[in-house]
């Protein structure tokens, strides 16, 4: 049995800013909105002056996503005290704050890949081992990409349907 980790949410894409309101993409296949609104209340309270160039929007709407997958402003530093020294850097937020924050606005649905691929792969008459080396891949990547285990790119579904079923892939948008 496979122990896999589950996928934390992280952004993936910031979709629209408004005023003090943010749109975004995350890893879970969710369009979900953050108000920030409850957050100033929270910091105000806390007395966490760090964060409160945010409530200027001209600053919050300079947001952008950071290698960690999470909201940042590249324009707004803070200094965190880290045992003896001193952290600086552009101000990011906790991504799992704000997914708990956030509100579901629509789920994008999966393409069902493997379960397309499986199907595709019985009719015609392959075992996974067979068509891992007629496409020069392995047994196990077919096999966690049936399971949906394991995402794939349009290139390497195109290559194993191809080279290991002698058919082809196409995509149709509507």
């Amino acid at each position: 049995m496979d122990n896999l980790q589950p996928i934390l949410p992280r952004i993936t894409k910031v979709l629209q800013v408004e005023p003090f309101t943010i749109t975004v993409l995350w890893t879970t296949s969710e369009v979900r909105t953050i108000d920030f609104e409850p957050l100033f209340t929270q910091w105000k309270d806390q007395g966490d002056t760090r964060l409160l160039p945010l409530m200027d929007y001209a600053t919050f709407q300079q947001v952008a996503i950071s290698p960690t997958r999470t909201l940042y402003w590249p324009n707004v530093l803070v200094s965190v005290p880290l045992r003896n020294r001193v952290i600086s850097g552009p101000l990011d937020l906790d991504p799992d704050v704000l997914y708990e924050q956030s509100k579901l606005v629509k789920k994008t649905e999966k393409i069902p890949v493997g379960i397309l691929l499986k199907k595709a792969r019985e009719e015609a008459g392959l075992s996974q081992l067979e068509l891992a080396l007629k496409s020069g891949t392995t047994r196990h990547y077919i096999s966690r990409i049936e399971n949906g285990k394991s995402d794939i790119q349009l290139e390497t579904l195109n290559k194993i349907v191809q080279l290991g079923m002698g058919k082809e892939v196409r995509v149709e948008i509507r």
